[in-house]
């Protein structure tokens, strides 16, 4: 069996061929990807806290690690047609699709990030859902969404289909939750989801496509096996997320930064959760032109402010002090209220992941991110990026 990782060395990517790799010794797993990431982030200023190995000196800590040589990297860029090429002599009966630019605020910097993120995601999607269509139609695609396509609107979020209500009458057949964005890479997330439901219904393709909530950690269990083996570890304003930056501020002794109000709400889940849920789709594909989609996601409903608490509380454990600051919110996000509004359903997680309590998730990132804080630049915190023309305080205006 060949599976395939697309986005093989990113900060999900990395850790999910490496767990596939040692679940299934006899499976030859093949991380593609073209190590855009490494070069976005050295050009925005920023740098991982964990130092990464190249792909080949993964692979090499991999066989010393492991015993087995099932893993293989390849060089490719999922937007060209060697994305098919690459298909057709793999032949690959499950395929990872982890291989978009996932920072919203990169695809809100100017018109050529805008381009980018919509080239590489949904040119990308396209060319590898008519390769699958053609080369290898019983293929299982396990396809990474985004939990940021939802639309927030006080009602519980299903996974991805409901029976809607409308004027005392009720829909006939289940229909997609509605979908809402308010940055490029999240309206390039919901123009994927379409394209994979239209593949499922009129060429038959079983697709699980993952609602991923914003992940966090430092490490899981198969990357702690050395040095080399760890995976990227981001925490500047263009493609660090909210709990990796705050624990990276607090490691350094600098305020964790809430922008805005800090009742913005989101969905949480540690990355060792997380891999062990995607690693789990291996084992339970879905139907022929059935459109799965899951909700991945533990911690259901948390604020800004909620976050920065649970850290500070971790803080004198690890000999640190902690601080919160408040700046201006270069997102422009609409005012929120400080009680949660929806609720979220998770039934493949709750069937199939133990969840890590969060206080445990943090105390394990916090000890990694202290053995390396050296390697953090404090100057790459701030946000860059002026989400709306009509933004006259600026992303840095403090409160």
């Amino acid at each position: 069996m060949t599976i395939v990782v697309l986005g093989g060395d990113g900060y999900l990517g990395w850790p999910l061929a490496l767990s596939l790799a040692l679940r299934r010794p006899l499976a030859r797993v093949v991380i593609v990807d073209n190590l855009v990431r490494r070069r976005q982030v050295a050009a925005a200023g920023g740098n991982s806290i964990t130092p990464i190995a190249a792909p080949e000196e993964r692979l090499a800590a991999y066989r010393r690690f492991s015993g087995a040589d099932n893993l293989e990297f390849e060089a490719l860029d999922v937007a060209t047609p060697a994305l098919a090429e690459m298909i057709a002599r793999r032949r690959p009966r499950l395929i990872y699709h982890l291989a978009q630019q996932a920072s919203a605020p990169f695809s809100m910097t100017n018109v050529d990030q805008a381009v980018y993120t919509l080239v590489n995601n949904e040119v990308g999607n396209m060319r590898l859902l008519w390769a699958i269509r053609e080369l290898v139609p019983d293929a299982h695609l396990v396809k990474l969404g985004s939990f940021g396509e939802y639309a927030q609107c006080g009602l519980e979020i299903p996974e991805g289909y409901f029976l809607p209500m409308h004027a005392g009458g009720r829909a006939d057949r289940r229909v997609p939750f509605p979908r809402e964005a308010d940055d490029i890479y999240h309206v390039s997330k919901i123009n994927d989801t379409n394209y994979s439901a239209l593949a499922c219904r009129q060429w038959g393709l079983r697709i699980t496509d993952v609602m991923q909530c914003t992940a966090f950690g430092a490490s899981t269990r198969a990357t702690e096996g050395a040095p080399e083996l760890h995976t990227r570890l981001d925490y500047d304003g263009v493609f660090g997320t909210v709990v990796n930056r705050f624990a990276a501020q607090l490691c350094v002794g600098a305020p964790m930064t809430v922008y805005g109000t800090g009742h913005q709400r989101t969905g949480l889940m540690g990355l060792d959760d997380a891999i062990t849920s995607l690693v789990g789709l291996a084992d339970r594909p879905a139907a022929r032109g059935e459109h799965r989609v899951i909700n991945n996601v533990t911690e259901r409903d948390l604020s800004v402010n909620e976050i920065a608490a649970a850290l500070a509380g971790m803080a004198p454990r690890h000999g640190l002090t902690a601080t919160i600051c408040r700046a201006h919110d270069p997102r422009g996000e609409a005012a929120v209220i400080e009680k949660p509004t929806h609720s979220i359903r998770a039934d493949h997680v709750e069937a199939h992941v133990t969840p890590t309590p969060f206080v445990e998730a943090l105390d394990r990132l916090l000890a990694v991110i202290t053995r390396y804080r050296e390697r953090i630049d404090r100057g790459v915190f701030p946000p860059q990026i002026v989400w709306r023309p009509d933004d006259a305080q600026g992303p840095l205006a403090a409160e």
